[in-house]
């Protein structure tokens, strides 16, 4: 059995005498490596596209608190930025991924929505926040229920602005 077909192979595998074993063992051993090695790396891959699916944030992030300061009735707890992941030409924005408190001062229950968070800069631009749509912001998950008067949330969002942007969190319910 110089070649291993399909039946010195399942030979191999299942036989009982040992002496048949061994001769059909030789010629299919190699075979049997090969098939091993294929089912490793199968797997190999699997972990790796399993890990890149489900990702963290970029390892690059940096805490920046002092580039974004608290309008009324919020509290920031923290800001991340981040590179975008994508290629525009010429574009130097990042994202701010800010975590913060928000309590509801407006007198009334209502249901805050994400991109009513607002970042304004000292030249009255407005960045409005986001909780998907970017790779960024993967994972990021808030409330959408009713918030009554008075009760304060947790929310985490980002926000594309220009690099080493200055500005203010609120909220604005006029829109």
């Amino acid at each position: 059995m110089g070649q291993c077909s399909d039946a010195g192979f399942l030979e191999s595998r299942f036989t009982t005498n040992s002496r048949l074993r061994s001769r059909a063992g030789d010629a299919c051993a190699s075979r049997r490596k090969a098939s091993g090695v294929i089912r490793l790396t199968f797997l190999g891959s699997l972990g790796v596209a399993a890990l890149t699916g489900c990702k963290e944030p970029a390892a690059g992030a940096s805490p920046a608190v002092g580039l974004v300061t608290a309008g009324q009735a919020i509290a920031v707890a923290s800001v991340r930025t981040y590179p975008t992941s994508d290629a525009v030409a010429g574009s130097s924005d990042e994202y701010y991924i800010v975590t913060f408190t928000f309590t509801n001062t407006l007198g009334s229950a209502f249901a805050p929505r994400i991109d009513h968070f607002i970042l304004e800069d000292d030249q009255k631009r407005r960045f409005l926040g986001a909780d998907s749509g970017n790779a960024n912001l993967v994972g990021l998950r808030n409330d959408a229920g009713m918030l009554k008067a008075g009760d304060a949330h947790e929310y985490t969002v980002g926000f594309r602005v220009p690099q080493n942007t200055h500005a203010k969190l609120f909220y604005d319910a006029t829109f």
